[in-house]
């Protein structure tokens, strides 16, 4: 049975603080968040609390993550860095209960416009199999942390592996989708279901052991060329890795209907013991 919290986070009395729940855990750590379930909190608040000059909507967010994220009160701030009627550029600060700076998190919006590109400039096909055709692979021993713990990866979203997966190494690809609301009460927003997708580049595609590597990711930038249809996110992803303790994770973003976007980690390596 999955724990129902009604969502991965809790709205309080303060419009900009949001209690977290069990649900935002990622399982790398004893306690700490998932960064696709934290960045898609972040740009929900955006969405629904920072008002545009005109119809704007998300097309690139780069969330830096200073530290591990506890499963705490959040208090999220924002700033208008750069308003317009054709781009607008948001900063969100997030700070936990004791005002340590956890994360900033930068939200650029773009107008909406219907400016149809030719087939020839289009990008190439989806090679992952349909959603619908593959079997549900999430239960209480999928990805890493501890087996039956209450987990981001296992309760709060249903993913099919086309390709690879966390239990092979190498490259992989997988359709994600959210099954419970990101804040309690609130529907799920297009935006959101891509950002919630778009942090698992690292561990779809490690090639790695992880049980002799640290492969951490300290940063995720998600660029989106349009909002996606239905309710399934693909994400086709690579690793790489260099001999200086860097790495970089990638991935390209789908829904059922084609091409959206692209997921990027920058990945901080290192060997354990």
């Amino acid at each position: 049975m999955k724990p129902d919290y009604g969502g991965v986070y809790l709205p309080t009395s303060q419009p900009n603080i949001y209690q977290s729940t069990p649900l935002a855990n990622a399982g790398w750590y004893e306690e700490g968040q998932h960064g696709g379930a934290f960045t898609a909190l972040v740009v929900g608040h955006i969405e629904g609390h920072v008002p545009t000059l005109g119809h704007l909507e998300v097309a690139r967010v780069t969330t830096e993550l200073f530290r591990v994220i506890p499963i705490v009160p959040l208090r999220i701030e924002t700033e208008i860095v750069r308003e317009g009627k054709r781009i607008q550029h948001v900063a969100a600060h997030i700070f936990d209960p004791d005002d340590a700076l956890l994360s900033i998190v930068n939200v650029q919006r773009l107008r909406r416009a219907q400016l149809p590109i030719p087939d020839s400039s289009r990008p190439p096909s989806n090679r992952m199999r349909p959603p619908g055709e593959i079997e549900d692979r999430v239960g209480n021993v999928w990805g890493v942390g501890e087996a039956g713990k209450t987990m981001f990866h296992r309760h709060a979203i249903e993913a099919r592996e086309a390709i690879g997966g966390f239990g092979e190494s190498g490259p992989g690809a997988v359709w994600i989708r959210l099954v419970v609301p990101m804040i309690a009460g609130s529907e799920i927003t297009p935006a959101q279901r891509v950002m919630a997708a778009g942090d698992f580049c690292n561990g779809v595609s490690r090639a790695l052991d992880f049980k002799q590597w640290v492969f951490m990711n300290p940063d995720v930038t998600v660029h989106l060329a349009r909002y996606p249809n239905g309710e399934w996110i693909g994400l086709d992803a690579i690793s790489g890795y260099g001999d200086l303790g860097r790495g970089v994770a990638t991935g390209t973003l789908w829904d059922t209907d084609g091409w959206l976007g692209r997921s990027t980690q920058t990945l901080y390596l290192d060997r354990i013991g």
